[in-house]
Formats: C-alpha cells, structure tokens, sequence
C-alpha cells in the first residue's frame, strides 16, 4: 500500500541540515566512489526512487490484468491477487530486513533487497501458470519491503524532528513519480511486448537501482549500533515498540490509511475501465491526475511543517479530508451516481490528504525508539502491506462488476478506523507524554 511529476517543483525547495546532523561526525564509510551526502537532492532522489520499487509493480501491471488472467487462463479477479501476495512478501520482507539492519547495517540488506527484486521479476516474466507467477510476485515484494523498510529507517538515522518530518515529505514527493508514470509506462511496455514485458521491465529497473546504491549509498547507521544480531534481542524490539502507546497507535494510522488508498489502487482499473468504460490510455491519464494529489500533499506538509504548523494539526487535517472523501465515494456508489469526474476528482482530495498524514505518522512511529528504528519500521511496513493486501484481496474478491462498492466501502470503513484510532490512541498517548516530561521537568526544578 500504497505515489506510489516532480523534478522541477522538487529541485526548488532546498532541504536545510538540522544543527544535529551537522555537528556530529559522518556515519558514512568511505567507498570506492564517495558516497552522496545526505542533505543534497541526489540522495534524497535515490532514497524516493528505492521506495518506487513497490508502486511501480503494483501499478505497471493495473491495466493489463484482464490481459494477463487471459494469459495464464483465469479470471481477471483471480488475476488480481498477484497484487495481493506482492504485498503480503512486500509485509513478511521487513519483519526480517528490519532488526537485521539495526545489526549489521542499512545498507547490505538493502542491496539484497534489490537483488531479490530483480532476480525474481525477471523470472516472473517466464511464468506459464498463476501459481508460479504468485510465487515469484510474493519474493519480488520480499525484496521490495526490505528496501522499502531500510528508506524509512535511514531518515530516521539521519534526522530528527520538523527536519525528519520534511525529509520524509520529500521522499514520498519524489516517490510520487511512481503512481503518476507507472501505469501509462505499464500500457505502452506491454503494447510492445505483453504483460511479460512488464516484469522484464521491472527486472531491469531493479537491477539499475541496485547497481546505483552499490555505488553512491553508503551506510547510516552509526559503527556504534552494529551489533552482534540475536532473535531474542529482536524479539525484545518488537514487543517494546508494540507496547509504545503512541508508536503503535501511529503505525495503526499508516497502515489503516494505506488499505484505504490500496482499495483505491487495486479497484480503480476494475471500475474505471470495467464499470465506466473509459480506455486504457485514458486510465493511465486518470490514475495519474489522482497521484498528483500524493505529490500535493507531501509538498504541502513540507512547507507547512516549516512554517511552523504543528504535525497534530496538519495530521488532522489530513485526516478528516480522507474521511470526508472516502464517505462521499461510498455514498454516490449506494445511489449509483458515481461518475469518472466524481470519482477522480474526490480521489484527489483523499490523495492530497494521504501526502499530508503518512509523513507525519512514519516519523510520529519512528522518532521515540531511535535505537531500534529498523524494528519499528518494519512493524509499520509489514502491517502496513498486510492490511493493504487485505483490502486489495477483499475488494477483489467482492468486486461484482455492476458497482463500484466494494471499493468505495473499503475505503470509507478503513478511513474511519484510521481517525477512530488516532483520537483514541495517538492523541491521548501524545497528551499524555506532554504531561509526563512537564511534571519531571517540575520535579527537576
């Protein structure tokens, strides 16, 4: 779950250093080639382009499904669970790329992640039947949730506070491109060679960005975290960030959010092109149109965070713009009134809202367990994607190709999940940790 045009509205804003990162010494080793220092735009290119992995092959493949089912002789909703097990793979890769990197580095897991990628979406390519398709789809998504995984955590390595609230943003700015190019690139590889095409597109993208980070990404952690890696010691880490109130409440937040905007992923081709009719380039355009608002929104919450505007606010705000949406779309597909402006317009304004809470939530989940900060992003990636895969198999399941409500319900049931939670959990969790350092700060005194 999961967006997944930019340079020239990204190389316009300049990602100053926090007086943290730049006083203490460099973590990165030196390399054959130097790597990029973490506050110039390259690095933050790269960091978006590695945490693409999973838009582009989930959205690549969103309109070639029919296509693809007919290929291996299935259904095109039997078709749509090569989204699902790439997104349980994609939840299962963090939950061991993550406490391993707080051990031995960021860094070399990454690099494997992205092997794995390419490797096995090459092989995906061979594939004559569903099954071994749906195998090498969920070893792709192992692959691509530890890079995912490692993305997080390595902001969170190298950035504190408003400074990591606005990293992430621009991140997830540049990982913005993905969504907006991914399925028009998707239509035109698979006009030239098939949906097989998709997956050696994929393969080869993989194994560019594997050889780009072998070169110019170097190691975040600091020397003084590695650490011999013990499955007890893991273990530890996860059940500490499950007992952190508003650490989990937040990774609850991201996750619900993300089966709300993955309902929408995963059934906007089923609806746009099945149910409204429009074609497949037209499709591309659309899905594009309603990335932008990822873009909007990540850009937004940048420049609002540095100005001043607390992330409390901006995460309510964000929220309450996907309730509203979310309960709209479920409200016109009740009445059968859901048309293809109604749709993409109010899917903008969810998506604008989506870019303003994921960065404020991933930082709210990673920034009090800086020590274990692999371990918490991989429970916030894993749950993330399993509750995405969730939604993406329920909708595909409950698809009736006569209405668009098992998107539009999905959508609005995970969204106000997404709020119940956060004025339940988070708010309370974050008012009370106000009022804990107050009174030790009393007692102090």
């Amino acid at each position: 779950m999961t967006r997944h045009t930019l340079v020239a509205v990204y190389l316009s804003v300049r990602v100053r250093p926090s007086a943290t990162s730049r006083t203490r010494r460099s973590p990165f080793p030196p390399h054959a080639m130097r790597p990029l220092r973490p506050h110039t735009y390259s690095f933050t290119i790269l960091l978006g382009a590695l945490a693409t992995l999973a838009s582009f092959a989930t959205d690549m493949g969103l309109p070639v499904l029919a296509e693809m089912g007919h290929s291996l002789g299935v259904a095109p909703g039997r078709a749509a669970l090569s989204l699902s097990v790439f997104m349980a793979g994609f939840a299962l890769g963090p939950l061991f790329g993550g406490p391993l990197s707080d051990h031995v580095g960021r860094r070399p897991v990454l690099l494997g992640g992205c092997a794995m990628f390419a490797l096995f979406g090459a092989l995906g390519a061979f594939s004559r039947t569903l099954g071994a398709l749906l195998l090498w789809r969920f070893l792709m998504g192992i692959g691509a949730g530890s890079c995912q995984v490692l993305v997080v955590a390595m902001v969170r390595d190298l950035f504190t506070g408003v400074e990591a609230r606005v990293k992430q943003s621009y991140v997830n700015l540049a990982a913005g491109v993905a969504p907006i190019v991914a399925p028009t690139l998707g239509v035109a590889v698979a006009t030239m060679g098939g949906w097989r095409a998709i997956y050696g597109a994929l393969a080869g993208g993989g194994a560019v960005l594997l050889v780009v980070a072998s070169l110019r990404l170097g190691e975040s952690l600091p020397p003084r975290a590695h650490e011999r890696f013990e499955v007890r010691r893991a273990l530890g880490g996860y059940a500490r960030v499950l007992r952190h109130r508003a650490s989990v409440g937040y990774i609850l937040v991201v996750a619900l959010n993300f089966g709300c905007l993955f309902a929408y992923v995963s059934g906007s081709s089923l609806v746009l092109i099945g149910l409204l009719g429009v074609s497949r380039r037209v499709y591309g355009l659309l899905f594009a149109a309603t990335s932008l608002g990822l873009m909007v929104g990540a850009l937004s919450n940048a420049n609002l965070s540095r100005r001043g505007v607390t992330h409390a606010r901006l995460t309510t705000w964000g929220l309450v713009a996907i309730v509203a949406t979310a309960m709209l779309l479920l409200a016109l597909s009740l009445v059968h009134a859901l048309t293809v402006p109604s749709l993409v317009s109010l899917a903008v304004v969810g998506f604008i809202g989506q870019g303003i809470v994921r960065p404020n939530a991933v930082q709210g989940a990673l920034e009090p367990l800086p020590e274990i900060a692999g371990i918490a992003s991989a429970v916030l990636s894993a749950l993330q994607m399993i509750v995405g895969a969730a939604s993406s198999a329920l909708v595909a399941e409950l698809y009736d190709g006569r209405s668009a409500l098992a998107v539009t319900a999905m959508m609005a049931a995970t969204a106000l999940l997404s709020v119940t939670v956060y004025a339940l959990v988070v708010r309370p969790a974050e008012r009370g940790a106000v009022e804990s350092a107050g009174a030790a700060a009393e007692l102090v005194a």
